[in-house]
C-alpha cells in the first residue's frame, strides 16, 4: 500500500485538511469528525479499494482501513502537518452537535485504545508461561517465571497510572500530573494500608480505604474531576503561578479526594456492575454466552464495545476470570468460516481475493473488518451465517463454562493468552472450531441455494425468450 497516495485520496474524500475537526485511529479504523459534512465525497471513499467500509455515526465518521491504519494516519498527519495538534485540543472539548452517547464513546475510545495492543501482549505472555508451567518447562518459583509473570501482570496492576495519563489528556488536563496522582495512589507504603474495608483518616476525616491496584473505573472518575479542577486553576490563578502551583495544588487536592470520594464512588459502581454480571452468569451462563457469541460482533461493528470493554476489564481484574470475552470472540471465528467458504465456492474472482486476504488476517491476528465490511455488508445474507456461527460457538462455551484469565485478541497470535485458562482451554478450542464450521457450512449452503435458484431462473427464462 502506498500510504501517502492513500492519505491524499482520503483527504480529498473528507473535504481537505481544513474540513477536519478531529482525527484519531484505533486498531483498524480511522475516526474523524468534520466542520462541514456537505464537503464529504463519501462515494469516492466507498469506491476506494483501500477503504474497506465507511461508517457514519451521527456525524462521527469511521473509515475501515485494516491493520495498515497507523501508517495511513501517520501519512495523513505528515501531509496535513496539523491533525495531531488538532486532535489533542479538539478532543478535550465537545461539539454541540454530538450526542451524549457519541461523546461518551469517543472519550472511552481515546482513553483505552492506546493500551489495547499492550493488554493483548500481556495476555500472550501470561498464556505462554502457563503453558510452560503445565509442560514442566518452568516452575512457579524460578526467577525466570517471576520475571515473565511480572512482565505479563504489570500492566493490569498498574493500569490506573496508564489510564490516568490518557484520561487526563482526554479531559483537557496535564497528563503527566494525572499519571503522578495515580502513581501516588499506587505508591507501596500507601497501597500497603489501603486494604478494602479498613477505616482510615486524613486530617481527621474518616474514610473507608480501597486498593487502587487492578481497578479501572475509579481513576477515570478521578481524572474527570481533575480536568475540571485544572481548568479552574488555569482560569483563576495568575499565569506566573501556573508552572509551580497547578501541579502542587492538583496533587494535594486530588490525592485525598481520590482516596475519600472518587475511589469509593468508582468502587461502588464497579461492585454494582460486578453484581449484575454475576447475576447474569449465575442465572444462565449458557444463554449469556450464546447472546455474546451471536451479537457481540455487531456491538464491535457499531463501536459500542467501548462501553462494554472497560466493564469487562474491571471484572477480569477483580475476579481473575471473565466469560463474555471468550464467548464474544466466537463471532470473529464465524467470520473466518464465512471468508473460507466464499474463498472456496464464490465465482467472483474479486470477492475471492478479498476473502483470501480477509481469512488470513482473521486467522493470524483476529482482525475481522475485511470480512465484515468487504464481504458481509455487500452480501447481507451472510449475516445469518455470522449469527448462527457465533451463537453455536457461544453455546459450546456456555455448556463447558469457558472463561479467560487474560485479555487477548482472537487468532493464532492471541491463542496463548486463552491457554492461560488451562482448565477450559480444550473447550475453548472446541468452541472456536464449532463457530468456524457453522459459519462455513451455513455460507456454503446459502451460496449453493442462490446458485441453484439462478440456474432455475435461467432455465425457465431462456426458452420463453427464444419463443
Amino acid at each position: 500500500m502506498n500510504y501517502q497516495k492513500v492519505a491524499n485520496e482520503i483527504l480529498y474524500g473528507i473535504g481537505g485538511k481544513e474540513n477536519v475537526k478531529s482525527m484519531t485511529h484505533c486498531a483498524t479504523r480511522l475516526r474523524f469528525s468534520v466542520h462541514d459534512s456537505s464537503k464529504l465525497q463519501l462515494d469516492s471513499l466507498k469506491k476506494n479499494s483501500n477503504v474497506l467500509g465507511v461508517v457514519d455515526n451521527n456525524g462521527n465518521y469511521q473509515l475501515i482501513i485494516g491493520t495498515e491504519v497507523p501508517h495511513v494516519y501517520k501519512a495523513i498527519t505528515i501531509e496535513s502537518g496539523e491533525f495531531e495538534e488538532t486532535h489533542s485540543s479538539s478532543t478535550s472539548s465537545s461539539s454541540g452537535k454530538e450526542s451524549l452517547l457519541d461523546r461518551f464513546l469517543a472519550t472511552i475510545s481515546a482513553i483505552f485504545t492506546p493500551y489495547i495492543p499492550v493488554l493483548a501482549t500481556s495476555g500472550i505472555i501470561l498464556g505462554l508461561i502457563a503453558i510452560a508451567v503445565n509442560f514442566g518447562w518452568l516452575t512457579d518459583k524460578s526467577p525466570t517465571y517471576v520475571t515473565l509473570k511480572a512482565a505479563g501482570s504489570a500492566i493490569i496492576y498498574f493500569f490506573p497510572i496508564l489510564l490516568a495519563f490518557t484520561a487526563a489528556k482526554r479531559f483537557g488536563a496535564n497528563q503527566y500530573i494525572g499519571a503522578t496522582i495515580a502513581a501516588v495512589l499506587m505508591e507501596p507504603s500507601l497501597s500497603a494500608i489501603l486494604v478494602s474495608g479498613t477505616k482510615l483518616s486524613f486530617l481527621g476525616i474518616p474514610y473507608t480505604a480501597m486498593n487502587f491496584g487492578n481497578t479501572v473505573i475509579p481513576i477515570i472518575i478521578a481524572m474527570w474531576a481533575f480536568g475540571h479542577l485544572e481548568k479552574l486553576l488555569r482560569t483563576y490563578l495568575p499565569k506566573a503561578l501556573h508552572f509551580m502551583f497547578i501541579p502542587l495544588i492538583s496533587i494535594l487536592v486530588m490525592v485525598p479526594l481520590s482516596l475519600m470520594v472518587f475511589g469509593p464512588i468508582g468502587n461502588l459502581l464497579a461492585s454494582g456492575i460486578g453484581n449484575v454480571y454475576k447475576f447474569l452468569v449465575d442465572g444462565n451462563v449458557i444463554v449469556f454466552s450464546v447472546i455474546f457469541g451471536a451479537f457481540f460482533i455487531f456491538i464491535i461493528m457499531f463501536g459500542l464495545h467501548w462501553i462494554i470493554l472497560p466493564l469487562q476489564l474491571q471484572i477480569l481484574s477483580e475476579q481473575g476470570m471473565e466469560y463474555s470475552l471468550a464467548a464474544g470472540g466466537m463471532g470473529n471465528y464465524a467470520l473466518l468460516g464465512i471468508a473460507l467458504a466464499v474463498l472456496l465456492f464464490s465465482k467472483d474472482k474479486k470477492l475471492k481475493g478479498v476473502a483470501g486476504s480477509a481469512a488470513f488476517v482473521n486467522l493470524v491476528s483476529g482482525i475481522t473488518e475485511p470480512t465484515l465490511y468487504g464481504i458481509c455488508l455487500k452480501n447481507k445474507r451472510y449475516f445469518l451465517a455470522l449469527i448462527l456461527g457465533g451463537a453455536a460457538g457461544g453455546l459450546v462455551s456456555g455448556i463447558f463454562g469457558v472463561y479467560i484469565k487474560a485479555f487477548a485478541f482472537t487468532g493464532i497470535i492471541g491463542l496463548p493468552a486463552f491457554a492461560a485458562a488451562t482448565e477450559v482451554f480444550p473447550y475453548y478450542l472446541l468452541s472456536v472450531f464449532t463457530s468456524i464450521a457453522v459459519g462455513f457450512g451455513v455460507t456454503a449452503v446459502m451460496d449453493k441455494r442462490v446458485k441453484a435458484s439462478l440456474t432455475t431462473v435461467n432455465n425457465v427464462t431462456q426458452p420463453s425468450e427464444a419463443r
